[in-house]
């Protein structure tokens, strides 16, 4: 059932008067059923800045991308979706239906097949399935293992009287891993992600405490921060002056790149993503990244 008029401006007034409400989802919902596509796409980016694990939101950006004709980011909003929550009904079907369309036969019959679990009276979806099931019956059914014949029991004799090995002697234990060097080797991971151009975390002087920004395979991340150093009072002081409360994050969008700025402790961290991956990926990754940086600062890091 649409949403009536009444509601749509309750929800509204509540994403107006508070930008972290959970309302922007409903507000999203009804901007497309009302066909207002720019706006709810706006409104599920801005709910994911704040809520990068909002699995629905997720879902929905998925299929506003689909209607407008991105497939690729529309795919990579339901799998960040099923990374999130493997049960999720709607972004399994949408991954099936979309592998189908596509051709791929073997993603199409594994997600659809689990649609099917949730709702067997989906008849699109069983549609799609059939067809699917008899297209890929064409390939050879996968070879069943083959059970190792008995060892003879001479043999068996032998090895129960064979002499035990010797024990290895035990290993030297390592020292656990600094707190500098986790948060570095997490920060690579970060900048390895997909799609990720790199990340950083930056002191409150501006300086890097961990990660890089590759461009051309060059690292630029002194550069990138020598220019974002006073991103963090800056934006505090604005939002302050402006009664705003205080700031929790930044989006910065380019013909090239996506760049998501996030406060941690007095410091700041940033991730950058190429243009290739959508929003919502980006935002995830900022939101690990900033988790990282605030378990690291709490320990002492950085002191």
């Amino acid at each position: 059932m649409s949403a009536s008029p009444m509601q749509v401006r309750q929800w509204s007034e509540e994403v107006a008067a508070n930008p972290g409400s959970h309302s922007f989802l409903l507000l999203a919902q009804a901007y497309r059923e009302q066909g207002r596509r720019d706006a709810a796409m706006k409104l599920c980016i801005r709910g994911l800045e704040r809520h990068p694990d909002h699995v629905d939101a997720h879902h929905l950006l998925g299929l506003l991308y689909q209607e407008a004709g991105d497939t690729v980011k529309a795919f990579d909003e339901w799998d960040i979706a099923l990374a999130l929550s493997p049960d999720h009904f709607g972004s399994r079907r949408e991954i099936g239906l979309l592998s189908h369309a596509r051709g791929d036969w073997g993603t199409a019959v594994r997600h659809l097949e689990r649609a099917l679990e949730a709702d067997a009276f989906d008849q699109q979806v069983r549609d799609a399935l059939e067809d699917a099931w008899q297209r890929q019956s064409g390939r050879p059914p996968a070879p069943r293992a083959v059970e190792a014949p008995a060892p003879a029991p001479a043999v068996i004799a032998a090895a129960v009287s064979a002499p035990a090995p010797p024990i290895p002697a035990a290993p030297v234990a390592e020292a656990p891993p600094s707190g500098f060097d986790t948060i570095i080797q997490e920060f690579r991971g970060f900048a390895a992600e997909r799609g990720i151009a790199g990340a950083l975390l930056l002191d409150d002087q501006g300086f890097v405490l961990a990660g890089e920004i590759s461009v051309d395979g060059i690292d630029r991340g002194p550069d990138v921060a020598a220019v974002l150093s006073g991103a963090s009072p800056e934006a505090e002081r604005a939002l302050r002056h402006l009664g705003l409360g205080a700031w929790k994050g930044i989006l910065v969008e380019t013909p090239e790149a996506i760049v998501r700025l996030a406060p941690a402790g007095d410091g700041l961290v940033a991730v950058a993503g190429t243009r290739q991956v959508p929003t919502g990926w980006v935002l995830r990754v900022a939101g690990r990244a900033r988790d990282a940086a605030l378990r690291f600062l709490d320990e002492g890091g950085g002191a």
